[in-house]
């Protein structure tokens, strides 16, 4: 078997994790700041230097070519609404005002401009990234080790992009919230997986991703200053 692609996998899968670990676990603020930093840069060059290198591939924009706008978009409405609905129905075990607050104060997030600012990284440019790394390489990596059909590529890329997000949110959410947050994680990973297996564009799973990050900020807009 081509140990290549499973190298890949752990080398790029670990990075999100340190960077959780690093910001809200271990040393927030100032050093918290620079790792996340770090662990982008390496989540982008890394990839890259992949494909070039050891893939011998050219690089791509990842044009949609095959169309996917409309049910892009389609499953992008219906992941805000139930991010919505299963907030105003279980805020409470969700998530908690006071840890939210709490996590967030030492990186300055807790104001309301700053806030803001972030907000729109992480919708236009933390989820293109994330839909490069986890759609495009992971997916790609993924694919790789499996001989044939979809399902196990998009199962084990999907789980690879929960790990990061369960443990970030561990430190804010009830272990029974963050259980029903993680399943929701989840299933919103293996649909950006499939969408980019069925278009063969990062651009498609982002316009849905960019809609689930949406109402995700929008409720933690709610609860930090409302």
């Amino acid at each position: 078997m081509d140990r290549k692609p499973l190298i890949a996998l752990i080398l790029v899968g670990i990075a999100p994790t340190i960077s959780v670990v690093t910001g809200f676990g271990i040393e927030p603020g100032l050093i918290a700041v620079i790792v996340f930093f770090l662990t982008k840069f390496w989540l982008l060059a890394l990839p890259a230097w992949w494909r070039k290198k050891v893939d011998e591939e050219p690089f791509s924009l990842s044009i949609p070519n095959n169309g996917g706008w409309g049910v892009a978009t389609g499953f992008g409405v219906a992941i805000l609404f139930v991010i919505v609905i299963t907030y105003l129905l279980l805020g409470d075990l969700l998530v908690s005002k006071m840890e939210l607050r709490a996590i967030l104060e030492p990186n300055g997030l807790v104001d309301k401009s700053v806030f803001i600012w972030a907000m729109l990284f992480w919708i236009f440019i933390n989820s293109v990234i994330e839909e490069y790394v986890f759609r495009w390489f992971i997916t790609e990596k993924a694919e790789s080790l499996f001989s044939g059909g979809i399902w196990a590529p998009v199962a084990l890329s999907a789980s690879i992009f929960t790990v990061h997000h369960t443990i970030a949110m561990s430190f804010f959410i009830s272990p029974a919230g963050n259980l029903i947050a993680s399943i929701g994680v989840w299933i919103g990973g293996a649909i950006f997986s499939w969408l980019y297996i069925k278009y063969r564009s990062i651009w498609i799973p982002w316009v849905t991703h960019a809609f689930a990050d949406v109402a995700v900020f929008g409720i933690a807009y709610h609860l930090l200053f409302f």
